[in-house]
C-alpha cells in the first residue's frame, strides 16, 4: 500500500490513485491547515506503474530540498522528502510506493486498515459474512454479501458501510478496465454515446449503444460531465489533434467548467463509472471505465458521439 508519513504528526497518509493535497477543507484528500498552503496545492497520481506529484500551488513544492517545476509531473521515489510551500515546512516522507495491495481504511479510526491482495473473508474466516475479491474476467474489485449474494463494485476512494463503520477503499491501479476497454476497441466492437441535452442545459439524457444493444441511462447530473468531455474531444478532433491527444481535461479545469468543487466533481466521476458498470455488468462490464485518467486529467474514451440540444442536432462525429 502506498503512503506518505506526516513528519509532524507521525501518521501515515494513504494514497488514492488520484490524491489531492491542500488547505481546502472537505475538498482535498489530505488537509494541511496552514496559511501558506494553497487551497489545492498538489496532486499525486499513480500512472503506468509510477507515482507522480504535480505542483498546482502558489508557493511551490520542494523534493529533497529542490523546488520542482509547477504543473509538471515529478516521479516520486521511496524516502523522498516532500516540503509544501517552503523548505522544512509541512514536511512528508514517502513511506511506501507499492501497488500490489488494495486496502480498506476505517473512517472512525485510521489505524484500522484491512489489506486485500487476492480475496479476503471478512471480518475473518471463522465468522465470515462478506468476501472482497478481484474478478479477473470483469477486471473489477467486488464486495459480496455471503448471505444474500448481493455485491457492489469497489471504486478507488469510494466509501462502503459494513460492520457498523464506514470504510474507504484504496486501489492504486484503476486503469485495468481502461486497458481492457482499449483492447476491445482494437477488436472493432461498435459502441456509441448519444446525448440529449435541454436548451438550458439543465438536463442531460444519455443512451449507450453497444454492438446493437441499447442501454437507456436516463437523465443524471453526471451526464453533463460526460457531455463536457465529449464536446472537448470533438473540438480537439476538429482542431486536428492526434487521437491520443484528443479530449483530455485537467480535473481542476473540469470542476471549474461545471461550477462545482473538486470533491463534488470526483463524486460525479464515480457515479458515472458506477452507472456504466451497473448498466453493462452482464454483457459489457469493461465500459465502466470509459472514463480514462492520466496525470490528473480525464477524457471520454468514445469514438462515436451524437449530441442533440433541444430538438436540433448539435453534432455527430465518429472519431
Amino acid at each position: 500500500m502506498a503512503y506518505l508519513i506526516d513528519e509532524q504528526k507521525l501518521e501515515k497518509v494513504y494514497l488514492k490513485s488520484y490524491h489531492s493535497i491542500g488547505r481546502f477543507k472537505y475538498n482535498v484528500d489530505t488537509l494541511i491547515n496552514s496559511p501558506e498552503i494553497s487551497r489545492h496545492h498538489a496532486i499525486i497520481e499513480h500512472t503506468q506503474g509510477n507515482w507522480l506529484i504535480r505542483d498546482v500551488s502558489t508557493n511551490g513544492i520542494w523534493i529533497n530540498d529542490k523546488k520542482i517545476s509547477k504543473n509538471l509531473p515529478y516521479q516520486l521515489c521511496l524516502n523522498d522528502k516532500i516540503d509544501f510551500a517552503a523548505p522544512g515546512r509541512s514536511s512528508f516522507v514517502v513511506g511506501d510506493l507499492s501497488t500490489d495491495c488494495q486496502f480498506l481504511v476505517s473512517q472512525s479510526d485510521s489505524n484500522k486498515v484491512i489489506e486485500i491482495k487476492d480475496q479476503l473473508l471478512l471480518p475473518n474466516e471463522q465468522e465470515a459474512t462478506h468476501i472482497a475479491y478481484f474478478d479477473s474476467m470483469l477486471n473489477y474489485w467486488f464486495l459480496e454479501d455471503l448471505f444474500t449474494n448481493d455485491r457492489q463494485v469497489l471504486i478507488d476512494g469510494g466509501l462502503i458501510s459494513i460492520f457498523n463503520d464506514q470504510w474507504q477503499f484504496y486501489c492504486s491501479s484503476p486503469s485495468t478496465i481502461t486497458k481492457q476497454l482499449k483492447s476491445e476497441i482494437a477488436q472493432n466492437i461498435e459502441y456509441a454515446l448519444s446525448f440529449n441535452v435541454s436548451l438550458d442545459e439543465e438536463n442531460t439524457q444519455l443512451t449507450l449503444n453497444v454492438a446493437n444493444k441499447t442501454f437507456d441511462l436516463g437523465t443524471r447530473s453526471h451526464h453533463y460531465l460526460l457531455l463536457l468531455l465529449a464536446r472537448t474531444r470533438i473540438l480537439d478532433k476538429q482542431a486536428g489533434l492526434e487521437p491520443e491527444l484528443q479530449g483530455w481535461m485537467y480535473r481542476e479545469e473540469l470542476a471549474k467548467a461545471l461550477g462545482i468543487q473538486m470533491n463534488h466533481m470526483n463524486i460525479m466521476v464515480h457515479r458515472a463509472k458506477k452507472q456504466l458498470a451497473d448498466a453493462c455488468m452482464e454483457v459489457f462490464p469493461e465500459f465502466a471505465y470509459m472514463l480514462e485518467s492520466e496525470n490528473g486529467k480525464l477524457r471520454l474514451n468514445c469514438h462515436d458521439i451524437t449530441i442533440v440540444k433541444g430538438s436540433k442536432l448539435e453534432t455527430r462525429i465518429s472519431i
